[in-house]
C-alpha cells in the first residue's frame, strides 16, 4: 500500500464554473457539454493506445468540471485528428474539434508546447513543419526521388497576417 502512494501523484486545481461556458462559445467547443465520460473516445484512440499521457475523456472531463488550467497541458495538443473518437462516440461530441478549441483557447493564452512553436516558425520560413537537413535532399536526389515541392512563401505570409498568426508567434517567441 506504502508503494502505491509513494508513486501517487496530487493535483490541485482551482475550478472556475465560467470556464465550460467559455469553450462552448469557441468554435468546436459546442457539443462537449454532451459527453457523459463513456471513455470510447480514449478506447478508440490510437494515441492512447501509446501513451499514458493523452486521455480524451480526461481532458473534457477536466474542461467540464472547469478546470481552466487544462489549456496549459501539453496532452491537449497530442491529437492527430483521425476522428476515430468521433465515429464512435454515441453522444455526438466532435472531439477533435473540442481539442482545437481548447488549443485555440491555449494559444491565447500563451501555451503552446515549444515543439508547436518551432513548426509554426518554421512552416512561414520554409513552407514546412520540419527543416529538411541537406544530406536528406541529397540523398532523395541520389535514391532519384523527385525534389520536394516549393511552397508559395508569400501565399503563407499572407494566409498568417490575415490569421495573426504571425502576431501570435512573436507573442510566443
Amino acid at each position: 500500500m506504502a508503494e502505491i502512494q509513494s508513486r501517487a501523484t496530487t493535483h490541485h486545481y482551482k475550478v472556475d464554473p465560467d470556464f465550460k461556458h467559455e469553450l462552448m462559445r469557441v468554435p468546436g467547443g459546442e457539443t462537449f457539454k454532451n459527453c457523459y465520460q463513456c471513455g470510447v473516445c480514449t478506447a478508440t484512440c490510437p494515441i492512447a493506445r501509446f501513451t499514458a499521457v493523452f486521455r480524451p475523456n480526461k481532458i473534457i472531463h477536466m474542461a467540464k468540471l472547469g478546470i481552466r488550467d487544462v489549456v496549459k497541458d501539453d496532452a491537449v495538443w497530442l491529437c492527430v485528428v483521425c476522428y476515430s473518437c468521433r465515429e464512435k462516440c454515441p453522444q455526438g461530441v466532435e472531439v477533435p474539434d473540442v481539442l482545437r478549441a481548447l488549443k485555440n483557447m491555449a494559444v491565447e493564452n500563451g501555451c503552446v508546447p515549444a515543439p508547436f512553436k518551432e513548426f509554426a516558425v518554421n512552416i512561414l520560413k520554409t513552407g514546412l513543419a520540419y527543416n529538411v537537413p541537406e544530406s536528406r535532399t541529397a540523398r532523395r536526389q541520389k535514391l532519384g526521388l523527385p525534389p520536394l515541392p516549393k511552397p508559395n512563401l508569400d501565399d503563407l505570409k499572407k494566409l498568417a497576417e490575415v490569421t495573426h498568426l504571425d502576431k501570435v508567434i512573436k507573442e510566443l517567441a
